[in-house]
C-alpha cells in the first residue's frame, strides 16, 4: 500500500488513541478492544484521498485477514468499508508485524466461512450481523 498521501487520524478519540498508541508500542499496548485482540487496518480515504487508520477486531486464517462492516450492529456500514472497497490496497499491522495486503468482498460459501470465524473470534458479531438490518459486509484481505 502506498501511504505517501497526509494521514488523517480518526475524528473518534478513542481510536485515534488506541491507533497511536498501538503504533507506538508495536501493539504491545492498546492491543485489544473488548478484552479482543485487535490489528490496525490502514487504508486510503474514497473521497478524500487521505491515510486512515482503524483499530478492528483480529481474525486471520492461514495468513489472511477478515474485516466485518458491522459497525457495532448499526444501519450504515462504517467509513472503512467504503475506502476499501474503492481502494483495495491496505495494509495491517499485526503486532510488530506489517501486511500489505488486497481486500475483497466475499460472498456465498466463503463468506460463511469467514463469519464462523469471525464468530469464533468476537461472539457478539453474529447479534450485529442482525442488529444491522442489512446485509453486513465482510472483506478477506489476502497477501499481494
Amino acid at each position: 500500500m502506498n501511504t505517501d498521501a497526509p494521514y488523517e487520524p480518526s475524528p473518534l478519540a478513542r481510536e485515534r488513541a488506541q491507533v497511536a498508541l498501538y503504533e507506538a508500542t508495536d501493539g504491545t499496548m492498546g492491543d485489544t478492544l473488548e478484552g479482543r485482540p485487535v490489528v490496525i487496518l490502514t487504508h486510503r480515504g474514497a473521497k478524500s484521498g487521505l491515510v486512515r487508520k482503524s483499530p478492528l477486531m483480529r481474525i486471520e486464517h492461514d495468513g489472511s485477514y477478515a474485516v466485518v462492516a458491522s459497525n457495532g450492529g448499526a444501519a450504515r456500514d462504517p467509513l472503512w468499508a467504503r475506502n476499501i472497497a474503492a481502494n483495495a490496497a491496505v495494509r495491517i499491522q499485526d503486532g510488530a508485524a506489517v501486511h500489505d495486503l488486497r481486500a475483497r468482498r466475499v460472498f456465498g460459501e466463503e463468506q460463511e466461512q469467514w463469519w464462523l470465524r469471525a464468530y469464533e473470534t468476537f461472539a457478539p458479531f453474529a447479534g450485529y450481523r442482525e442488529a444491522a438490518g442489512r446485509d453486513v459486509p465482510l472483506y478477506v484481505l489476502e497477501p499481494v
